[in-house]
């Protein structure tokens, strides 16, 4: 970057004005650069000669490498700055982008619908595709690692071979599976039946079918008409489990809390010989097992029902190291006829599993679960490095430690998920959620 000169700092000291008498000066040539390059001025406030002044600040970071750069236009956040220039300096100087594919089809959520969040946070770092496997038996070669999220219709056999001769080749997928896949216009269910149950069962991962329920969970905020007034009651909803920390030493989880992971199903996993087997994420031991038909109403009377909590239940897993193919039996048969298939991975590949894909949608991407979607990712990717610095700067101030853990998550998450489900012409509902670090309940 260039140096101010003597003829920029008298452009500095000469000010105009404009047509409505507002005073302002010429930019000089280091504020013309900074522009060019994407770093805008700020206006701050400072206190000098005993006077609150607001002055014109740039607190942007450049950084170049060969004829290639990355900016960030402004720190916000010094807790995140290590990770961020790490994550863009790794970005400048590796010699190719890690592709990430994301398996579309079989009714699944499409990238430009419910995953939009998602593929503006991966391709900050890595380029994301999405991977049409109708008709193949192979993913495409130059492809690094897959994420399956929601399908609701079966795969063929030949996009099951695609899948796991993918992971023979020592490659990585992350699978976010549904039982069932809900309206958050509605709330009504929807069944999906993708058929990877098998393929995982060889890996020693088993998705159940009965979703989960927590008492330590999201609130909603339910509106009904009564006459000429509307009525906001704030309701607990045990189908949208807040997990107050994730499991197990794994690079994936380490720091991460306030995930939420909504209409989950349990996935528990058995190692398979030379495989480790991790649990990333439980549900509270306040949590049960719901079987169809599930009823998921958020006005469901929750005091007229007996409930036998039984919990903890494993939401998350992850399985990495030597892996036999669901279609080794087709091996010595593939050798003669000139197509190979691998009966074991080459290298240690990995494989995540949750047991729904809920929690990577738009209307549930707040920053623990988007720091969640970047570590999968980057564990996918053999990035560990990053996970650490990223997690860092997540840790929520604490409250007070006599408060129960019900209470706790109401006064951390009670305006993160609002839903005014409307009881008013039509039956329509609206469904809106954001995240607050400032929130507050209302009872």
């Amino acid at each position: 970057m260039s140096q101010e000169t003597a003829e920029d700092q008298e452009t500095k000291r000469e000010t105009k004005r404009d047509i409505f008498g507002r005073v302002f000066r010429e930019p000089t040539s280091v504020e013309r650069e900074l522009a060019q390059v994407g770093v805008q001025p700020v206006e701050i406030r400072v206190i000098e000669d005993d006077q609150m002044q607001t002055k014109r600040a740039y607190m942007g970071i450049v950084i170049k490498h060969q004829e290639k750069k990355e900016v960030i236009p402004v720190v916000q956040d010094i807790r995140t700055l290590e990770y961020d220039l790490t994550s863009l300096v790794r970005k400048l100087t590796r010699p190719k982008t890690p592709v990430l594919g994301v398996v579309q089809g079989h009714d699944a959520p499409a990238l430009h619908e419910k995953l939009t969040r998602l593929q503006t946070l991966l391709s900050q770092m890595y380029e994301v595709r999405p991977v049409d496997l109708s008709g193949k038996e192979r993913v495409d070669a130059d492809v690094d690692a897959l994420l399956v999220i929601g399908p609701k219709t079966a795969f063929q056999k030949n996009e099951l071979k695609a899948i796991d001769q993918f992971v023979m080749e020592g490659r990585s997928v992350a699978f976010f599976l549904d039982s069932v896949q809900v309206d958050l216009k509605t709330f009504e269910p929807s069944e999906a039946t993708h058929g990877l149950g098998p393929l995982l069962e060889t890996w020693g991962i088993t998705v159940g079918e009965r979703l989960v329920a927590d008492v330590e969970s999201a609130q909603l905020s339910v509106q009904e008409r009564r006459g000429f007034m509307v009525v906001s009651m704030p309701v607990q909803y045990p189908f949208i489990p807040l997990l107050e920390r994730l499991e197990g030493d794994s690079p994936v989880t380490e720091g991460l809390s306030g995930v939420s992971l909504p209409f989950s199903t349990a996935v528990t996993a058995t190692a398979p010989e030379g495989a480790q087997v991790t649990v990333l994420a439980k549900s509270s031991r306040k949590s049960w097992l719901e079987s169809k038909p599930y009823n998921i109403d958020p006005r469901r009377d929750w005091r007229s029902e007996t409930i036998t909590p039984d919990g903890p239940h494993p939401l998350m897993v992850q399985v990495s190291g030597k892996l036999k193919s669901h279609f080794a039996a087709e091996a010595q048969a593939s050798t003669a006829s000139g197509t190979p298939v691998l009966a074991e991975s080459k290298g240690e590949p990995r494989v995540i599993v949750a047991g729904g894909s809920a929690a990577l949608w738009d209307d549930f991407m707040g920053r623990p679960n988007q720091a969640l979607l970047l570590n999968v990712a980057d564990w996918l990717l053999l990035d560990p490095a990053l996970l650490a610095m990223r997690t860092r700067g997540l840790a929520e101030a604490p409250l007070q430690p006599e408060l129960s853990a019900t209470t706790r998550n109401a006064v951390k998450f009670g305006n993160a998920f609002g839903i005014p489900f409307a009881l008013a012409a039509f039956g329509l509902v609206r469904w809106r959620m954001r995240e607050s670090r400032r929130a507050t309940v209302t009872v």
